[in-house]
């Protein structure tokens, strides 16, 4: 009975109802809502091992880290930007922004004066042919070191010009004939995938000569050397500025008029003298740069020094 009589006084008392929400406070509500903490350990799993994470994080991750590190803080002073697809054209990372009449060569009749005293000193047009084109280009070491270099190119020679455009005097210069050349290769300047030095994503040129003949490392690993079977070269860098408008001087700071221009008077130079000489190779594919470590050219390309420029109150 008196199981009864309180299930009675239960029902009696008990009343339905409806609950409304309103949503303004339901908005309020929810911003109020803080996350949840996160799950406490069970007791009885075994604790994590704090020596691994310790090792792991303060002192291998560090470690992994110190080439790029390195790299970075050499090459370049703003963080390292995204490596391009190559669907995007390798040119677009490129930035000139500084005044342009810090290059000597930008100056007015500066170029002009260097073209006509080194075609009348380091040309035969009896024996080279006539000028055919003229060009300000950026030449690249087998040391990865960038140097400003004029190249003219006639149709049976190519010329090479080491010219003072501070001093306005001639430095000197080297002569390839164009049936000596093997191999042009035209593509993306990289590095072996070992090296510590960033790639540049630019485009570049390598003409190759003697390819029959044996490698000898001791050219190679000598700086100074200049009898290396090959060349390359690059665009200068005042291509890429946005006060270089005039087409007549981009011209002469542009790679691919030039791979163009050495392209056309490889193909039509006469190989007759030689029954035999196989013809020359043009073909596009990534030029490697043998450079592993280079901080030496790293900071010679970083500061511009292979190019005659205005640096505060010196020339050089």
């Amino acid at each position: 009975m008196i199981e009864d009589s309180l299930e009675e006084e239960l029902l009696h008392e008990f009343k339905g109802g409806t609950l409304t929400i309103n949503p303004e406070n339901k908005l309020n509500n929810d911003k109020q809502i803080k996350p949840e903490s996160p799950d406490k350990p069970d007791k009885d799993s075994p604790p994590p091992n704090k020596s691994d994470n310790y090792w792991s994080s303060n002192f291998i991750s560090p470690l992994t880290s110190i080439p790029n590190k390195i790299t970075a803080s050499i090459w370049c002073k703003n963080p390292k930007a995204p490596t391009p697809t190559k669907e995007n054209t390798i040119q677009q990372a490129i930035s000139i922004t500084e005044n342009p009449n810090n290059y000597f060569t930008f100056r007015e009749s500066v170029l002009a004066r260097a073209l006509g005293e080194c075609k009348e000193q380091f040309l035969d047009e009896e024996a080279d042919g006539p000028l055919v084109e003229a060009f300000l280009l950026t030449q690249i070491s087998h040391w990865n070191s960038d140097k400003e270099r004029l190249v003219l190119l006639t149709p049976k020679t190519l010329v090479v010009c080491k010219y003072d455009f501070i001093a306005l005097k001639r430095l000197g210069y080297k002569k390839l004939p164009l049936e000596l050349i093997d191999e042009v290769i035209y593509g993306e300047l990289t590095y072996p995938s070992a090296s510590l030095i960033p790639n540049r994503h630019m485009k570049g040129v390598r003409l190759l000569w003697n390819k029959n003949k044996p490698e000898n490392l001791g050219v190679y690993w000598n700086p100074f050397n200049e009898d290396v079977p090959f060349c390359t070269f690059t665009f200068h860098p005042l291509f890429f500025h946005k006060d270089c408008v005039d087409e007549k001087l981009k011209n002469l700071y542009s790679l691919d008029s030039f791979i163009e221009k050495i392209s056309k008077a490889i193909a039509d130079l006469p190989r007759n003298n030689e029954p035999n000489q196989e013809p020359c190779i043009i073909q596009e594919r990534d030029i490697i740069l043998n450079s592993y470590v280079g901080i030496g050219s790293v900071i010679h390309n970083r500061n511009s020094l292979g190019f005659f420029k205005v640096r505060g109150k010196f020339s050089f």
